[in-house]
């Protein structure tokens, strides 16, 4: 990872933050993302560098870990999942403690109290891998989505699969994500 996010490489990886706390060294990062392959079942190479590129994107970098701009309740993960995908995915792994009855709360005590629940490393950047394998299904394990080494599989996931808007940021992070990791 440090190859694709080299402002986030060794110990002092997020000394030039402002907020540190919700920062990610990639060590930290390569940990979680390999501990999520392995639990959700991702191996090819196009999905993985999909996810990764995804998550470096919408958490500049392994910045953030929920939403600051605009700042919406809820809204989090290192994949920035809204708080609809957010319940779901805190409801899979913690039955107990996620209740049916706050999906449609307003409270921003109980979203920002659920989504503090898969902030941890591991389900925080687990998410992006749940949320392939579980809601944009179709893209996983597809012999003709997400290929290695194709941009346009990235962006149709991007549109298609994660419904948000592709630009060119989005583009230079892929590529070095893929040349990254060979």
């Amino acid at each position: 990872l440090d190859r694709a996010i080299p402002t986030r490489a060794g110990s002092n990886g997020c000394a030039s933050v402002a907020d540190q706390s919700e920062c990610a060294i990639n060590d930290n990062a390569a940990k979680a993302i390999t501990n999520a392959m392995a639990k959700y079942n991702v191996k090819q190479r196009g999905e993985v560098v999909a996810l990764i590129s995804l998550m470096a994107y919408e958490s500049a970098s392994w910045e953030y870990n929920t939403n600051h701009f605009p700042g919406r309740p809820g809204q989090g993960t290192r994949a920035m999942l809204m708080y609809n995908f957010i319940h779901t995915y805190a409801q899979a792994l913690y039955p107990d403690k996620v209740a049916a009855s706050s999906a449609n709360s307003e409270s921003t005590d109980v979203l920002n109290g659920v989504r503090a629940l898969v902030l941890n490393n591991n389900d925080s950047f687990g998410a992006a891998f749940w949320y392939l394998t579980t809601v944009a299904k179709e893209y996983h394990g597809n012999a003709n989505k997400l290929r290695s080494g194709n941009i346009d599989d990235f962006k149709a996931y991007i549109e298609g699969g994660v419904h948000t808007t592709w630009d060119d940021q989005r583009a230079q992070i892929w590529k070095s994500v893929d040349a990254a990791l060979y």
